[in-house]
């Protein structure tokens, strides 16, 4: 896969970025990820392909900037409660997981998989909500409500994981009760725990 790369010499043109992402993103609705073509983009608007490709070497390319161009990422307010910001993040990637084009950004992140440059501003954006979610474990844990252990990332893949499969794969209904009960074991101190941690106990023959 080609590097997404911006190439040297003349500045990109802001109005045809904007007739580009406007038209992969007419495209990505109506036929999604798999079912468009740099070809379409290219028609749709009006410009060369060589100027398409000049700047956008692929197609995933293009679509990361459409999906960076949508990107709504949120703060986790401290509202002083864990359970309740901790529910506020499950929200947060119900919202994201729900999306319509929840599927195309699988398929960037597969991409990303394969090159290391491919998507990194999509990444990016990934990556700040995390850092968004990541804050309200630690403030449970400062506040005593989590183990000082905790994995933090792997008990945000756990529930990413579930809400993306529910959405994409299976499907099946995401239920509030359902959403609750997984906060509620992470505040039971039912997570998972960082390597060689293991979890705590206060009694000292156990």
């Amino acid at each position: 896969m080609a590097s997404t790369a911006r190439p040297a010499g003349r500045p990109r043109s802001e109005e045809v970025r904007d007739r580009v992402i406007g038209a992969a993103e007419e495209l990505l609705d109506e036929s999604g990820y798999l079912g468009m073509t740099m070809d379409e983009i290219a028609v749709r608007a009006k410009v060369s392909k060589k100027t398409l490709y000049r700047w956008w070497p692929h197609k995933a390319a293009v679509i990361a900037d459409v999906l960076v161009a949508r990107a709504d990422v949120r703060t986790v307010p401290d509202l002083g409660d864990t359970r309740a910001e901790l529910l506020v993040v499950c929200d947060y990637i119900d919202d994201f997981t729900r999306a319509r084009d929840v599927f195309s950004r699988l398929c960037l992140t597969e991409a990303a998989v394969e090159e290391t440059t491919v998507l990194r501003s999509f990444l990016d954006v990934v990556l700040h909500r995390r850092d968004q979610a990541r804050a309200a474990v630690q403030r449970g844990i400062a506040r005593g409500d989590l183990p000082p252990n905790v994995d933090t990332d792997a008990l945000l893949d756990l529930w990413n994981g579930f809400f993306v499969y529910r959405r994409s794969f299976r499907p099946a209904p995401v239920r509030e009760e359902t959403v609750h009960q997984l906060v509620d074991l992470a505040l039971a101190g039912q997570v998972p725990r960082l390597p060689g941690s293991g979890p705590r106990t206060d009694d000292p023959t156990g």
